[in-house]
């Protein structure tokens, strides 16, 4: 299966770029923040509005609390090009997903959004072709579905199949937690256990809930190398100061740390070298209780390669984290009150 992984934000949205440049028949985007502030490089908007009026079907979903610096300016080119553009209310929950399809032929999934800010970031995102294409295609069409969308063209929904852990190369993981699809929980559960000798996590905001405390322990106390890469400091000082509280408790049972010294916004979970997950999802309660999320699952031996690699280059790059022997009660207190926030944030 063709694969390719992005590891910047930059270098993702050059990607995206491209691959829509060349849209015959379809653009469909979904994400969590998509600004139009990154015109320097990358203007998503006048590129879209140029394929919707050349004819191609542009179809958007966007996280209407996450997509709020989206201007009205630009909502209306992409209006009044012919472009479909949804947004995903709710209170309580984002949808935090990233995915991007071309001509039904090519996906993009990770953790990647467009916005200036994050231009300077490590990130990952998957560019795939083959079967898959079809998982992610039906995957956007339920979310373009449940935002409001009625275009009869996009309302068949190809089949496929449901696989668990192991069954095939690559597969799909959806996260919808009030339609209780196979979530994060179980699946994090599942492919730790499985565990013989390393786990790798990555992600930038690092505040587990205490089920995923208790795993990660118990599969330290199995002698399982633990390693976890986090920035140093996040784009928010606040969430910082929380990742700390956690970090320090995990390493107190042997957990190993790696801090990269500038922000990275990847996330993912690698098995041994044999399972690996790249998604949106975060380590925090957010991702895994209320955001929709989405990721790929995959055994492919190339596929874990790369990503080893990467893996590699980031950790050969960090710091390795050396735990306080005091953690402030202004920081156990933060960290309490950045886990109730988290439904607002």
């Amino acid at each position: 299966m063709k694969h390719l992984f992005y590891t910047t934000s930059e270098s993702a949205w050059d990607g995206l770029y491209h691959a829509m440049q060349y849209a015959e028949k379809s653009i469909y985007l979904e994400m969590y923040i998509f600004v139009d502030d990154t015109e320097k490089t990358n203007d998503f908007i006048a590129l879209l509005v140029e394929r919707a009026r050349k004819g191609v079907m542009v179809k958007i979903v966007l996280d209407r609390f996450g997509s709020f610096g989206l201007s009205g300016v630009a909502q209306e080119k992409l209006r009044t090009a012919g472009v479909e553009l949804l947004f995903f209310n709710h209170i309580f929950r984002r949808l935090h997903r990233k995915i991007v399809i071309v001509d039904e032929k090519i996906g993009f999934v990770g953790g990647v959004n467009i916005h200036e800010s994050a231009r300077a970031w490590s990130d990952l995102l998957i560019q795939v072709e083959g079967k898959i294409v079809n998982s992610l295609v039906g995957s956007f069409f339920r979310t373009y579905r449940a935002c409001g969308g009625r275009d009869r063209n996009v309302v068949y929904v190809p089949r496929h199949k449901k696989a668990m852990l192991g069954r095939t190369r690559i597969w799909l993981l959806e996260h919808v937690p009030y339609l209780r699809r196979p979530r994060l929980r179980d699946a994090y559960t599942e492919a730790i256990l499985r565990a013989k000798y390393r786990i790798v996590l990555v992600t930038p905001y690092f505040t587990p809930s205490r089920w995923l405390i208790e795993l990660l322990k118990k599969s330290a106390e199995r002698k399982i190398d633990v390693e976890i890469i986090v920035p140093h400091k996040t784009d928010s000082a606040f969430v910082s100061r929380a990742n700390l509280r956690y970090m320090n408790m995990l390493a107190s049972f042997g957990v190993i740390f790696f801090e990269l010294p500038r922000m990275n916004h990847a996330k993912l979970l690698l098995i041994d070298e044999n399972l690996a997950l790249v998604g949106s999802q975060n380590i925090d309660a957010l991702s895994f209780d209320f955001n929709v999320e989405v990721g790929l699952f995959f055994s492919d031996p190339k596929m874990i390669s790369d990503l080893i690699a990467i893996i590699d280059g980031w950790k050969k790059e960090s710091m390795l984290f050396t735990p306080s022997s005091h953690v402030s009660l202004f920081d156990r207190v933060l960290s309490i009150f950045v886990r109730l926030l988290q439904p607002f944030l």
